[in-house]
């Protein structure tokens, strides 16, 4: 074979097999950014469905402990900005995340119900609910904390003392009000 025509092959080859390394190459950086920005998003939305129904359960707990007549359209605010995230995070959470996160919202919405006339546990389980709600929240932040693949639960147990280590640490263990995140 002449030589000119044996290196011009080998050149030929040698390209070749560089675009096919640089396609590969690139195509397995693309997914992992396509991959990358999907688990971003997910968080984003699992974060706003978290953030949204916390600020329901405080202004439905404002609204409870007021007579205002502002209270009730901040509830109805939150509320409609709460199931706009319900609706996000049922569309990119796992069935587990979803379940938790159904038992919560639904305990929300009596919650929100009961400031009203729709209740089916009624005003006076107002306290009981917010209480459930707290341990509901928590479900559901260990369902995306597992999804995530960060796993654990990041629930406080029953002694937790933030006060632990200080001057107050007696004070507040020996308190008789209720805890944060007690029934209201």
């Amino acid at each position: 074979m002449d030589p000119v025509v044996a290196a011009a092959l080998i050149g030929v080859g040698g390209s070749v097999i560089v675009a096919v390394v640089g396609f590969l190459t690139t195509r397995a950086i693309t997914s992992e950014t396509i991959r990358a920005s999907n688990d971003a998003a997910r968080r984003e939305i699992y974060a706003r469905f978290l953030a949204c129904a916390q600020r329901l359960l405080i202004v439905c707990e404002a609204a409870w402990l007021s007579d205002t007549e502002g209270a009730e359209a901040s509830v109805e605010t939150a509320h409609a900005e709460f199931f706009e995230a319900y609706a996000a995070m049922q569309i990119v959470g796992d069935n587990t995340m979803v379940d938790r996160a159904r038992i919560y919202t639904y305990r929300l919405w009596e919650l929100t119900a009961s400031l009203g006339s729709t209740s089916v546990m009624g005003r006076e389980n107002f306290a009981a609910v917010a209480s459930l709600i707290r341990l509901a929240r928590q479900d559901t932040i260990d369902a995306i904390r597992a999804g995530l693949g960060v796993g654990g639960s990041v629930r406080p147990n029953e002694e937790f003392n933030p006060f632990a280590g200080t001057v107050l640490e007696e004070k507040y263990a020996d308190g008789e009000r209720p805890r944060p995140g007690s029934a209201a």
